[in-house]
């Protein structure tokens, strides 16, 4: 008896999520201000792995100049 409740319970929330305007809702309420902030936390971190990449790619670029002109 409670598994069937909640199967029905189920079914029906997943029904109303499909809904257009609730995903719109979810979306506009939930994903993108959670998007939004994530985005804000971890730009500092991709900017330093950036800077870092192209430090150790010069760095390789000049080793591999080094080596030939000996």
């Amino acid at each position: 008896m409670l598994k069937q409740l909640t199967a029905e319970l189920l079914d029906k929330f997943i029904i109303e999520i499909k809904n257009k305007h609730n995903l719109q809702k979810i979306q506009i309420n939930l994903i993108d201000p959670l998007i939004d902030y994530t985005f804000q936390r971890l730009y500092p971190y991709v900017i330093v792995i950036t800077i870092i990449f192209f430090l150790t790619f010069l760095l390789a670029l000049s080793i591999l100049v080094l080596v030939i002109k000996k």
